[in-house]
């Protein structure tokens, strides 16, 4: 039976999503090679930034740090510049928004106040759960902060170790959509409190997680896959890309990712009639690695006796049919040919090897907290560099 778009609307509005996630970005190629120490637990300084990355680019930099209420107000300002407007929730609607209201204040209550601060930004009372935010609208999807949707289709892959001539753990992704995007954030994170990170993301920055690396050299990146019978929880859940972006902040390393997924209850909203889910690829600085996918019995994490790890949109478990994707079968070869020899240059080889409607393309290393990016603006030739490393140290949050 079609989907169509009011039914899609309904659904996104009944799923509120309770995930608002700090955000602070920096632009560096300084590399720092040491791993970094947990933050204090002193509050940053209140700071915002926000800026082009390139003339050619549409990717935006963003910068923010300060308390959770600071964070949640500045991104309040920067919604309200990009033209989001609000508008009175349906009796219904309130009644779904208290819910997770709750529900969200038990999973992390420091969210709670940057969704207070960001609502102050547009005069509005979080706690009354009478309003929503209109944050999307595109393809027929449509959404009120908090509550989102996005269909992927991607590649990632995950080293470690031992792969690489440094003795650096990586995880590199491609972001594919059939159309040019111009509304891509790469968002680092300066918190209060939990693990600093660096997402790139679309159009809500503190929402989603995409792909993304945290301090404690935890990475991460999401592919659409083919739902094979997951059923989304009738009650008070979050959204898969808020999910993953949540682990980031609280997790250290893939045992404790995959065990919060474990805990949490994760939906989907599916965007189109083939029933689209996703599935993430989690690997830490140790050089563990996990496929996490939501089946008919429940979450399975699938992880390698190979230093590496692909996954692209077919399945490790349930069906397994990851081996007739042929970018699957052409990342596997080009890693099993570098084996001990791997750093940035051949990894970020093997990853534009299997471009599709490529929208950027990300390399994060787990050991130095740098990262790589190329964009379709110049056929990817040019490498971005930045540190996660460098902007902690930059802003003395650690």
């Amino acid at each position: 039976m079609a989907v169509t778009s009011e039914q899609k609307l309904r659904t996104a509005l009944l799923l509120f999503l309770m995930g608002m996630l700090v955000c602070a970005a920096s632009c560096s190629s300084h590399r720092i090679q040491s791993p970094i120490a947990a933050p204090s637990t002193a509050t940053p300084q209140a700071h915002w930034s926000a800026r082009p990355l390139a003339p050619d680019h549409s990717v935006t930099q963003i910068e923010v740090a300060g308390s959770h209420t600071e964070i949640g107000r500045l991104l309040g300002h920067w919604y309200r510049d990009q033209g989001c407007l609000s508008r009175r929730l349906t009796a219904g609607e309130q009644q779904t928004a208290r819910a997770l209201l709750a529900f969200y204040g038990d999973v992390a209550p420091n969210r709670l106040q940057q969704l207070r601060g960001l609502y102050a930004a547009f005069d509005l009372n979080l706690d009354d759960a009478s309003d929503g935010i209109h944050v999307w609208d595109e393809e027929g999807i449509r959404i009120l902060l908090p509550g989102l949707a996005e269909r992927h289709s991607c590649s990632v892959i995950a080293t470690r170790p031992e792969m690489a001539t440094d003795g650096h753990g990586r995880l590199g992704r491609n972001h594919d959509w059939p159309a040019a995007l111009t509304d891509v954030l790469l968002v680092f994170t300066a918190p209060e409190t939990g693990h600093p990170t660096v997402v790139m993301t679309r159009r809500m920055p503190g929402f989603a997680a995409s792909d993304g690396m945290n301090a404690a050299g935890l990475a991460s990146g999401l592919a659409s896959v083919r739902n094979v019978g997951y059923a989304s929880p009738a009650g008070p859940a979050l959204v898969s890309t808020a999910a993953y972006r949540l682990v980031l902040e609280q997790c250290a390393n893939v045992a404790e990712a995959v065990a919060m997924l474990r805990r949490l209850p994760v939906a989907f909203i599916n965007a189109s009639p083939d029933e689209l889910v996703s599935h993430i690829l989690l690997a830490d600085r140790s050089g563990a690695s996990a496929v996490v996918e939501f089946l008919p019995e429940g979450i399975v994490a699938s992880q390698t006796d190979t230093p590496y790890q692909v996954m692209t949109n077919s399945h490790w478990a349930g069906p397994a049919d990851q081996p007739s994707c042929p970018r699957y079968n052409a990342a596997a070869a080009g890693l099993e040919g570098v084996r001990g020899a791997l750093d940035e240059a051949p990894m970020m080889k093997i990853i534009r090897s299997i471009h599709g409607s490529t929208q950027w393309t990300i390399v994060y290393d787990l050991q130095d907290l740098s990262l790589q990016l190329s964009l379709p603006g110049d056929g990817f030739s040019h490498v971005y560099e930045f540190s996660l490393a460098d902007m902690l140290a930059r802003l003395g949050a650690q």
